[in-house]
């Protein structure tokens, strides 16, 4: 059922859109950072000194970046319409006439998005890599606590940072899913879960979160910065990972007791 499901999102247009721009953002940014010869300053990025000097640091400085937004609005693009997109379309009702079962038809499309979710993070952190090679070459990279990174590290730590920002990414989803579920609208889905980003951003910037500023989604994405401190902070580490499938799980739990319960039928 799940391997149906993945068939059926690649057969999405928006799928297709969504992996097309974790592929050619990262292109785009750094054509402008070559063009340009500018790249941000050095405290508004992490590792923005050695931008124009070596590749290794393409996909660190668009995973900063990209994982404020960008990243998050191309998985809700697709979590968002997991669920209504089938009800609005009138699929679901067929589905379900043939005695699939809804729990396993919903973690089958849990699961389809979540494979989705990886292979954004992977497209975009792996087409980083690539275009940085290329244009400008991979050297040793000088990490945030001042300790030199061999080559080899660097691309560890880039896969291993691209996993850390895949976690609350997959939180977010869920939370579409369970939008998905509730609303059986696709555009109040997508919606609403960019709106829960940029108010939970808000309420962070503007210091309005309080003793819970640490846990909410959007500040989780920024844990991976840890991975290159030296030494590794791995508290923050552990948070986005507990936190991150707190969201997911809860979320989820919601979305599939909406889901096996609601009338989909008439």
């Amino acid at each position: 059922m799940v391997r149906w499901e993945v068939y059926k999102l690649l057969r999405q247009r928006r799928t297709f859109l969504g992996l097309g721009a974790a592929a050619i953002v990262p292109v785009l940014f750094l054509a402008a950072i070559l063009i340009s010869q500018q790249g941000p300053e050095a405290g508004d990025a992490p590792f923005a000194a050695q931008l124009l000097s070596n590749g290794l640091v393409i996909p660190f400085i668009t995973l900063g970046f990209g994982s404020v937004v960008l990243l998050p609005l191309l998985t809700v693009l697709v979590a968002g319409d997991a669920v209504a997109g089938e009800v609005s379309a009138g699929t679901l009702k067929t589905i379900l006439g043939r005695s699939v079962g809804r729990s396993g038809l919903f973690w089958a499309k849990a699961t389809a998005v979540g494979l989705y979710t990886l292979a954004v993070v992977v497209v975009f952190t792996g087409v980083g890599l690539l275009a940085g090679w290329l244009a400008v070459g991979f050297e040793p990279l000088a990490g945030l606590g001042g300790a030199t990174l061999s080559v080899g590290e660097g691309v560890a730590l880039t896969w291993a940072s691209a996993g850390l920002v895949a976690l609350p990414l997959l939180g977010l989803a869920a939370f579409a899913i369970f939008l998905s579920s509730a609303t059986h609208n696709s555009v109040a889905s997508v919606v609403g879960g960019v709106v829960l980003i940029l108010l939970l951003q808000l309420v962070s910037s503007l210091g309005l979160g309080g003793a819970l500023d640490p846990y909410l989604l959007t500040n989780q994405f920024a844990a991976w910065l840890n991975l290159v401190r030296d030494p590794i902070a791995w508290d923050p580490i552990a948070r986005a990972a507990w936190v991150s499938l707190l969201w997911a799980s809860g979320s989820l739990l919601a979305a599939w007791a909406i889901f096996v319960r609601r009338d989909v039928l008439s």
